[in-house]
């Protein structure tokens, strides 16, 4: 079992770069989203029987006062060795402009913790550096021209507007260690504003019409001899950051993530 893999793909799935955009022009949507989760049986030659669970993600705040984002997700799997509960959380705030960092992680499996992170990451000169306290206590200079996740995120929607088909960044999002940097190849779609085969929950509120974008990221190991990405995320990306129609494939199994309820928060609007 890749419980490894769980924490990590949980991260970098929700919290979801360059463009010509300014990252200022795109408006994130502060928002509350639960997805079901299940097990994709395409995904042939698993150990796998079964899955559910949920996932419930929730993103506060403005490029003025910062992002903060909390997720939990919470998997029930099935497999040839009995029954496998993975419970994992994660809790960030990053600021505006992407030059400081709080994030804490941990991932249980069937109640014991395997995996936590916690810390900090600052930006100066352009170096990120991460000072941390989970796993242990160390300080790490990561180099330069590395993504947080909502500047990834910034990227992507501004990439898909303009049209660029693939978009390649490293990304630091503190899972699993506090200091591991993944080189991400995103390819992006076409946008479409068409409601055929949505699920309810992304046709209310805030997201009734908006333009959305088929999103895939491959996500390799800095370093890395292997050209086979660690873990692959798929998923429609709205303009506004939200996302629907999650798949997350491990390699031995892949998950779907369906959107089941939205709920726009209350926005934090920048002084003017």
């Amino acid at each position: 079992m890749p419980s490894a893999s769980l924490s990590r793909l949980a991260v970098a799935a929700l919290l979801l770069g360059a463009s010509a955009l300014p990252a200022m022009a795109i408006q994130l949507s502060p928002h509350r989203a639960t997805y079901a989760v299940s097990l994709d049986a395409s995904k042939s030659g698993t150990r796998i029987n079964g899955a559910e669970g949920r996932i419930v993600y929730e993103m506060r705040g403005s490029a003025c006062a910062g992002y903060s984002v909390q997720l939990r997700q919470d998997t029930q799997l099935a497999t040839e060795g009995g029954r496998v509960n993975s419970a994992v959380s994660t809790a960030t705030w990053e600021d505006g402009e992407g030059k400081s960092y709080r994030f804490r992680v941990s991932n249980r499996i069937n109640g014991e913790t395997t995996e936590e992170a916690d810390g900090v990451a600052e930006r100066k000169d352009g170096e990120l550096t991460v000072r941390a306290t989970k796993p242990e206590a160390e300080t790490v200079m990561l180099g330069k021209n590395i993504l947080l996740p909502t500047q990834h995120v910034l990227r992507l929607i501004s990439s898909a507007e303009s049209g660029e088909a693939v978009l390649e960044a490293p990304v630091f999002d503190g899972s699993p260690d506090a200091k591991k940097v993944y080189d991400t190849l995103a390819v992006i779609g076409r946008g479409t504003t068409d409601a055929k085969g949505l699920e309810q929950a992304a046709m209310t509120g805030d997201l009734a019409g908006r333009p959305r974008f088929p999103v895939t990221i491959s996500y390799f190991e800095r370093g890395g001899a292997s050209q086979t990405p660690d873990y692959v995320i798929s998923f429609d990306m709205f303009d506004n950051g939200v996302s629907r129609k999650l798949k997350l494939d491990y390699g031995e199994f892949a998950l779907n993530g369906t959107l089941i309820s939205y709920e726009a928060l209350p926005k934090e609007e920048c002084a003017q």
